[in-house]
């Protein structure tokens, strides 16, 4: 993967910043535990509700992302604000599916996100595959309506035990088609418009 440097007009309440440069890079062994930490956070703000056990949950769902992050590193694209890690994605598995797109919450609703998701968009499709797949959590309505700003429409909802987080969760899959052969294409029509943003 190459490294990418991009001038993003910088969003802010303070008029003086300017031009900041957001840099896309894969990730290094030493980025693991920043990309972990980051991962958590914005997992926690999607997520809001711990349930009974919020302090059993979150050690648990840091744990995961330790794991993911030490592992699986060479999977992982960063994105850096001015030189600080501000988020990060990535396809675990190789394939049509993006496993992980997660930025820092001080971070959010820069761009920084939608330059990942485009990247690893780039990397699907150089794979061969005509689609890309995506999932969230089913209450995570700001990451969907994002998500479908962006060319996605949900595909299926699912329920499942995560035995990481020892709990069920809620998910959404989303699926954004690149051309129009896609075998996929004909079951996107069923969207159903939910939150907020409409399909085809």
């Amino acid at each position: 993967m190459r490294k990418s440097i991009l001038p993003i007009p910088a969003r802010s309440n303070s008029p003086d910043l300017g031009i900041a440069m957001l840099t896309i890079r894969p990730a290094s062994s030493s980025d693991a535990n920043r990309l972990a930490e980051i991962g958590l956070a914005a997992w926690e703000l999607a997520v809001g509700d711990w349930g009974e056990n919020p302090e059993t949950l979150r050690e648990n769902a840091w744990a995961a992302y330790a794991y993911f992050c030490a592992e699986h590193w060479m999977d992982i694209l960063v994105g850096e604000w001015d030189g600080e890690i501000a988020g990060w994605g990535a396809s675990e598995n190789a394939d049509d599916l993006i496993t992980d797109l997660w930025v820092l919450p001080d971070f959010q609703n820069r761009g920084i996100g939608t330059h990942l998701l485009a990247r690893l968009e780039q990397s699907v499709a150089a794979r061969g595959y005509h689609h890309a797949r995506i999932d969230t959590h089913a209450r995570n309505a700001r990451a969907i309506r994002l998500f479908k700003e962006l060319g996605y429409y949900v595909h299926a909802y699912a329920v499942a035990y995560a035995p990481v987080l020892d709990r069920d969760v809620d998910k959404v899959e989303m699926v954004k088609t690149f051309d129009q052969h896609d075998e996929l294409d004909e079951s996107l029509s069923a969207d159903d418009g939910l939150y907020g943003v409409t399909g085809r």
